[in-house]
C-alpha cells in the first residue's frame, strides 16, 4: 500500500477545517478572517513524503475496510425516509425515540470519525508541526471553516460561534464568566437541565447572587402565560433571563424571540439553553436575538458526543469572561476564538461534526424539521384519542416540538417505559410518574413506530393494575 495516502486523505479533511475564504467568513475581510486565508494559501498542495520501507519480515500493511453505507435515496422516492433510515446502524425491528438525551450517529458520520482517527494513527509520525501542517489535534486552534459552516446554519457569523464540548461547558463558560456581584438576580424556569442551571446555583453559593425560577405550569400551553410569568419576576436588580429554548423534561418550545425582547427592555441579557434545539426546530441567531447560546449537536444534528456550539454576538462578547484558558485566552480580534482553548482534543470529532452538518444539509433541514412535526403531531393526535392517555408537553402549536411527553393514568413511568420496549422494541425515557414517558420523534422513526407506541399504550390502559 502506498503509505503516502492515508496522509493525503488526512491532509484533506485537515486543510478543509483551516480553508475558508473571506466571503464565507466575514464580508468586508478583517484580521481575523484574513489569517485563514493566509493559513489556506501558506498550505499549497499536500506534500509528498518518500515510503519507507517496511521492516524486513514484517507482513505488508493492508487497509482496513470501512462499513460502505447504503445507497443515499433519490428526493422522489416514495420509501425515501425507509432509506434514511438505512443510513443508521439501528437494527431492524427496534425503534430508538431517546433523541433528546443522545442521537443515534448516521453511518457516514461515524465512519469519518473511524476513518480520520485511523489516518491519523498511521501518519502521526509525519506531524512536524510546520506551518503548512494540518492539525492532529483540536483544543488550539481557530477551526474557521468549520465554524463558519455551523454559523451558516444557525445565521450568525463565523466568529460569533465557539466549537466546545457540549452544552454543558457552554453553561459553564457564560455563568462563571460573567461579573455579577452579591443581590444580582438570575431569572429562570424550574425545570432546567442541570446543566443549564447548576453554574448560576453555584454563582448564588459563591458570590451572593440570586437565583430566581419561575413555577412553569404543566402542561404549558399559553405563550403568554410563560412570557408574563419572566415578566412578573424581573426587578431593578435581575441581570438576566435564563431559558432553555426546548425545556428538558417537558419539552416546551419556549417563545425565545418574546423572552429575548423582553430581557433587552428591562435592560437585561438574554441567555438560552439550547441544547435540543439545533436540528430539531429553527434556529436562527438573528432573529431570536439572544445574547448568548449553548447548544449540543450530538442531539438532534447527529453529531457524535464531544460536540458543542457556544454562540454570543460579536457586541457582547467583551460582557464575558473566558474560564478556561490557554495562548489565546485573550484574543479578542478572533471572536470566539478565545473560548476554545480547551487543550488538546480529539479533532476526529470536529471531522465528524462536519459530516453531520453535511448529512443534515443533504436531507434539508426545512425537510428534516417537517418529518419531526409530522411524526410527532401523529403521536399527539392517536393519545388525544385514548382516554386515560395524558399529554404532559405542549399541544399549542407554538410551543410543541418533535419531543411528547405523555402518561397513563395508574402506569408508573418506568413501567410504561420498559412496556413499551418489552412489546415493541420502542425505546423511550422515564421522567418520573408526574410526567411520565419522553418520546422523542426523529427522522429514523416511523410512522408504523408511532402506530406501535399507540396500539401500545390502548393495550396497557386495558390490562388490570
Amino acid at each position: 500500500m502506498d503509505s503516502r495516502l492515508p496522509y493525503d486523505r488526512l491532509w484533506a479533511v485537515r486543510l478543509r477545517s483551516c480553508s475558508a475564504s473571506l466571503s464565507e467568513v466575514e464580508p468586508g475581510g478583517n484580521d481575523w478572517s484574513r489569517s485563514a486565508l493566509t493559513i489556506s494559501r501558506r498550505a499549497g498542495p499536500a506534500r509528498q513524503f518518500p515510503t519507507r520501507p517496511a521492516r524486513p519480515g514484517a507482513p505488508a500493511a493492508a487497509p482496513v475496510p470501512l462499513s460502505a453505507a447504503p445507497p443515499w435515496p433519490d428526493d422522489s422516492d416514495p420509501q425515501f425516509w425507509d432509506r434514511i433510515r438505512d443510513q443508521f446502524y439501528i437494527k431492524p425491528g427496534e425503534a430508538y425515540f431517546n433523541t433528546g438525551t443522545i442521537g443515534a450517529t448516521p453511518r457516514p458520520v461515524l465512519e469519518r470519525v473511524i476513518e480520520d482517527m485511523r489516518t491519523l494513527q498511521a501518519t502521526i509520525t509525519r506531524w512536524d508541526w510546520s506551518p503548512n501542517m494540518p492539525n492532529w489535534i483540536s483544543g488550539y486552534s481557530p477551526e474557521v471553516a468549520l465554524r463558519a459552516k455551523l454559523a451558516k446554519l444557525v445565521n450568525a457569523d463565523a466568529s460569533e460561534i465557539a466549537l466546545i464540548q457540549n452544552a454543558t461547558m457552554g453553561m459553564n463558560f457564560l455563568a462563571h464568566g460573567l461579573d455579577l456581584k452579591a443581590g444580582d438576580e438570575i431569572i429562570s424556569t424550574n425545570q432546567e437541565h442541570p446543566s443549564g442551571v447548576c453554574g448560576w446555583q453555584m454563582r448564588a453559593k459563591r458570590d451572593g447572587v440570586i437565583w430566581k425560577p419561575i413555577t412553569m405550569p404543566v402542561p404549558a400551553n399559553d405563550p403568554d402565560e410563560i412570557v408574563h410569568l419572566y415578566e412578573q419576576a424581573i426587578t431593578p436588580r435581575t441581570r438576566a433571563l435564563s431559558f432553555p429554548h426546548i425545556i428538558s423534561p417537558t419539552a416546551v418550545v419556549m417563545p425565545a424571540k418574546r423572552l429575548s425582547a423582553l430581557a433587552h427592555d428591562h435592560g437585561c441579557l438574554a441567555v438560552v439553553d439550547g441544547a435540543d434545539g439545533i436540528g430539531q426546530v429553527k434556529l436562527d441567531m438573528k432573529d431570536i436575538g439572544c445574547d448568548a447560546c449553548f447548544s449540543s449537536p450530538h442531539k438532534w444534528l447527529l453529531a457524535p458526543p464531544g460536540n458543542g456550539m457556544l454562540y454570543i454576538p460579536r457586541e457582547k462578547q467583551d460582557r464575558f469572561w473566558t474560564t478556561l484558558d490557554s495562548s489565546e485566552w485573550d484574543n479578542h480580534k478572533d471572536g470566539m476564538y478565545r473560548f476554545m482553548q480547551c487543550g488538546t482534543g480529539n479533532m476526529s470529532l470536529l471531522a465528524a461534526l462536519d459530516a453531520a452538518i453535511d448529512f443534515h444539509n443533504r436531507i434539508g433541514p426545512e425537510r428534516v424539521r417537517a418529518r419531526i412535526k409530522f411524526l410527532a403531531d401523529r403521536l399527539r393526535t392517536g393519545l388525544q384519542q385514548i382516554p386515560s392517555a395524558r399529554i404532559s408537553s405542549p399541544v399549542h402549536p407554538e410551543l410543541a416540538g418533535g419531543i411528547v411527553v405523555h402518561r397513563l393514568e395508574g402506569v408508573p413511568a418506568q413501567k410504561l417505559q420498559d412496556e413499551l420496549w418489552l412489546r415493541g422494541q420502542l425505546r423511550v425515557r422515564s421522567v418520573g410518574d408526574a410526567l411520565g414517558v419522553r418520546q422523542s420523534c426523529m427522522i429514523y422513526n416511523s410512522e408504523g413506530e408511532i402506530d406501535s407506541t399507540l396500539e401500545i399504550v390502548k393495550a396497557l390502559r386495558a390490562t388490570p393494575a
